[in-house]
């Protein structure tokens, strides 16, 4: 008898924990908003405490230039610029072309990293910038906690640097995910600070919501340690069927995955509005999505980009691609090619019809080409 009030109490806990993951589902239909849901014991259970991480960036590079995880002692390396580290990069032979890339979530600037190479192999010189809580700079208070927002400013005061030290520039934003999703909002808020926009599968609506919103329920009460739980896990195994990446995105230190209910719930309002934002979106726009992404929905990147205005919009699809095709060394020769082309030249195109392409599409499955027939047409229909 003495143990039915505590114990009651940890049931009705429960239930409103699960009521409350099921009502941010709906609330927040966007690609991340589950992570709320889905994973609430992850944000709840604290942050992982943020070790000398700046002392990375002049640590002795690891074998394999481009292997995940390796250090930034190499170009591009990671820097400071103002107060802050960055991953930088410069080609040799410079296009009078710079890219400002930003992560998506839980990993940091050197996602980047392999991706920077083949852009400063062609002329195109870069920025990989580490959202706020996020990278080497997260142990600083001001920069201890995910903050959206405040990145956004970030990133637009970054521009207007490139801008006044390099006026004939052009200047572009990549962004994946999370990335994506504040690349997005930057260049809809600062549209004279860009020429373009890369975003690929840009944080908005997310597939398995309510079956991650269970696993987060019980990661809550069972999963109290740093370590991320069967919600966690489950988040990082949609994006990637690589052990290798899945193994690098949980354990490295560089990385963040633990989030505060301020963090979550701030970030959850923020990429809620994604698709609001790409609405006014009249810059050239190249949106990415690959077709085996098990995270963000496929066709709903498709609505986004049917949403944005811009004269000149191209839908790329990877055939092969999975959430992240462009960090982590996961951008294949053929889309690296339609990113150049695109930067380079396709960019300043303008057509009253919309662009939708395919790389990749070698090989695949009946299965895989029924999606990608599905997703084809629902693109070339929001095309027209």
């Amino acid at each position: 008898m003495g143990h039915k009030g505590p114990a009651n109490k940890f049931i009705r806990a429960m239930l409103v924990v699960a009521l409350l993951a099921v009502n941010f589902t709906e609330m927040f239909a966007g690609g991340f908003a589950v992570l709320l849901a889905g994973s609430i014991a992850v944000m709840l259970a604290g942050n992982i405490a943020a070790p000398a991480l700046a002392d990375e960036c002049t640590a002795k590079a690891s074998s394999g230039a481009n292997a995940i995880g390796t250090r930034c002692t190499e170009d591009p390396s990671c820097v400071i610029v103002g107060e802050t580290h960055m991953l930088e990069w410069k080609s040799p032979s410079p296009a009078k072309i710079v890219v400002v890339c930003i992560h998506g979530l839980g990993l940091c600037a050197r996602a980047y990293k392999p991706l920077g190479k083949e852009l400063s192999a062609n002329g195109i010189d870069g920025f990989g910038v580490n959202v706020r809580g996020f990278g080497p700079d997260r142990g600083i208070p001001e920069r201890a906690k995910l903050d959206c927002v405040k990145t956004v400013n970030d990133v637009a005061e970054l521009l207007r640097n490139i801008h006044k030290e390099q006026p004939d520039y052009k200047v572009f934003l990549v962004g994946e995910s999370m990335g994506g999703a504040l690349a997005i909002r930057i260049a809809a808020e600062n549209p004279t600070l860009v020429d373009g926009v890369v975003c690929s599968a840009p944080a908005w609506k997310l597939l398995k919501k309510r079956q991650t919103a269970v696993k987060g329920v019980f990661e809550l009460f069972l999963y109290s340690g740093n370590q991320p739980g069967p919600a966690g896990r489950a988040i990082i195994h949609q994006a990637t069927k690589d052990p290798d990446l899945a193994e690098h995105w949980l354990t490295d230190p560089s990385h963040k995955l633990k989030l505060s209910w301020k963090e979550a719930t701030s970030f959850l309002n923020f990429i809620a509005k994604t698709d609001a934002y790409a609405k006014q979106l009249e810059k050239p726009v190249l949106v990415v999505q690959g077709l085996g992404d098990n995270l963000v929905s496929p066709r709903a990147v498709a609505k986004l980009f049917s949403d944005v205005p811009s004269t000149n919009k191209t839908f790329l699809i990877d055939g092969k691609g999975e959430h992240l095709v462009l960090e982590e060394g996961r951008s294949t020769p053929p889309l690296v090619e339609k990113l150049l082309d695109w930067m380079k030249t396709g960019y300043s195109a303008k057509s009253p019809q919309a662009v939708v392409e395919v790389v990749n599409d070698q090989d695949l499955s009946p299965k895989e080409k029924r999606r990608l027939s599905k997703l084809r047409r629902l693109a070339n229909k929001s095309a027209r």
